[in-house]
This record gives structure tokens, sequence and C-alpha cells, in this order.
């Protein structure tokens, strides 16, 4: 069903989780229609999370989103597939695939600069183009470790325009025979650790720019749906995307 505003639909719910990248911002600024939204769904006393396939961890995408102007009481909090991962590693020594120069807030993890020191692989970014897909399969043809992949995305935009997500890694290593433990949306433990952190509302819409991601896994999570057809669905043709969301708009505004 296409609306043109989220204030056509938004008091049929009492939680929100909503994507940030493609979403409510473009990776350097928030989207002109987010302040208002945030404001009014504040208003409605609507709880919302930010929920993210993001590797970093949740403190370092809230201070991102504070830094582009989006006040700290309108949203509950970040749940990132990074903070999920994190909590779950242990003390395994860790190999790092991520960007360069990028700190991911893992502190405490047990990184090695070698794979053939390390007990799991954790993908936690992506460094192309400057890293290219050919050299993430030279490396991977030298180990056969687990992976723990703590961003979905297959695609993520860049300065460069679309580029291959640390999904796409983590999709070439399994591919190559690897065995790949996936954190993050669309798999069921991101929704899990969200809908608690924003204290399990009854009535839940999932906002994204993916049908791959924000609404296959807001289905699986048994979730009403919301894309919208900006960050990587900018363009395309809402009536042939799979699986289809309960709602689509043009842009989140409200």
């Amino acid at each position: 069903m296409q609306i043109d505003r989220l204030s056509d639909i938004a008091q049929k719910f009492d939680g929100m989780l909503i994507d940030q990248f493609g979403v409510i911002h473009d990776g350097e600024k928030l989207y002109p229609g987010t302040l208002n939204i945030l404001q009014e769904l504040h208003r409605l006393r609507i709880r919302v999370g930010v929920m993210t396939n993001s590797g970093k961890r949740a403190a370092a995408n809230r201070e991102r989103l504070l830094h582009m102007g989006l006040p700290r009481e309108h949203f509950v909090d970040v749940v990132s597939s990074g903070e999920v991962a994190y909590h779950s590693l242990g003390d395994k020594k860790a190999f790092l695939i991520g960007r360069t120069g990028q700190d991911y807030g893992f502190h405490g993890v047990p990184f090695v600069s070698d794979i053939r020191d390390a007990e799991v692989i954790l993908i936690l970014g992506s460094d192309l183009p400057h890293t290219t897909m050919a050299s993430y399969e030279m490396l991977f043809q030298t180990t056969s470790l687990p992976a723990i992949c703590c961003n979905p995305d297959k695609l993520m935009l860049t300065r460069y325009g679309l580029q291959p997500a640390p999904g796409a890694i983590a999709k070439l290593y399994e591919d190559m025979g690897g065995h790949v433990r996936w954190i993050g949306k669309p798999y069921a433990e991101i929704y899990s650790a969200a809908l608690k952190r924003i204290g399990m509302p009854r009535h839940v819409l999932c906002v994204g720019d993916s049908a791959e991601h924000d609404v296959a896994g807001g289905r699986r999570a048994g979730l009403a749906t919301l894309l919208v057809m900006t960050g990587i669905s900018a363009g395309l043709d809402a009536a042939r995307l799979h699986p289809q969301p309960d709602y689509f708009m043009q842009e989140f505004i409200w």
C-alpha cells in the first residue's frame, strides 16, 4: 500500500524500528524530513529505536546521530549489529576485516594481524574500492576459520557510488565453503535485541530502504514494514521488489 506521509499510519503503532543510512540520513547529513518526523513521534510517545546494520558498536552510531543534530530524547537508543556481535564474541582471537583506519569500538577483543593466528574472522566493514574483491578472495583461500558478519548489507552508499558492503564479502567467503554467522537485518538476533531495548511495544513498524534486509527481516519477525524509496531503493520500481512491504512511500516525511 502506498502512503504519502508517515502521519497517515503512525498512530497505528506504539513502537518503530527505523533504519539510519538511506532513511534518517545519507551518510553525511540528516534528510530534510527527519527532524520533524522524530519530533512528532516523540510527541505521540511512540518509542523509536534506530536499528542499523553497522559493524560499529551502538555508542559510535548514537554519537554520529547526535552530531548530525538529532535530539537525544527523540529516540530510545541505537541497536547496531556490531553491538549484538560484540556481546557474543567472548575472548576469541579475531582477524578484522573492515575499513582501514576505522575504530569499531570492539575494545578488549584480542585482534591479530595475521589470519593464521586467529580463531575467528570478524567482518565489520568493507574497504572497497581500495581493497578489491579479488584480494579478499585470495585471503579467504588461506583459511577455513569460522566468520561472523556484523553487517549483512550487500551494497553500501559511498563517495564512489554503490560499492560491495560487508555482506558481499561474507557471501564470497560462504560461497567458497566458509562458515558464516550472520548478525543484523534480516536475521532474528538484532530484532530481539531491538525490541527489548524499546520496551517490547505491542504494535511495531519497521522502516527501511531495503526490501532484502528491512522488509524481509521485519516480516520474519512478525512486524509491520514500511519501505522508503530512498537510499539503495532510490529509482527502483516498488512494485517489482521482493518481498513486498506492508507500506511504501517515496520519501520519509511526516
